[in-house]
């Protein structure tokens, strides 16, 4: 996926399309962000901040915001 994807990054270096590309075939979570990493030649907290932060993985974010929000909770009802 990542050799697919490779023109369509050297073209525009913009984040949020390559997440596009990515979720219109399919790679989510950990695969899009592992392509993500392996395209734009970052580490994982780049990676990650790209595939939250892109419109079209709303849903994910705000899961992802949703799941730390619990744990927060479950941390301060234990203490």
């Amino acid at each position: 996926m990542a050799e697919a994807a490779d023109p369509l990054w050297a073209e525009s270096h913009d984040s949020a399309a390559l997440q596009a590309f990515l979720k219109e075939r399919g790679r989510d979570g950990v695969d899009a962000v592992r392509v993500t990493m392996q395209v734009v030649g970052c580490g994982l907290a780049e990676a990650q901040s790209m595939f939250f932060a892109a419109p079209c993985r709303s849903h994910e974010l705000a899961f992802h915001n949703a799941v730390l929000e619990g744990l927060e909770r479950s941390q301060t009802r234990s203490t």
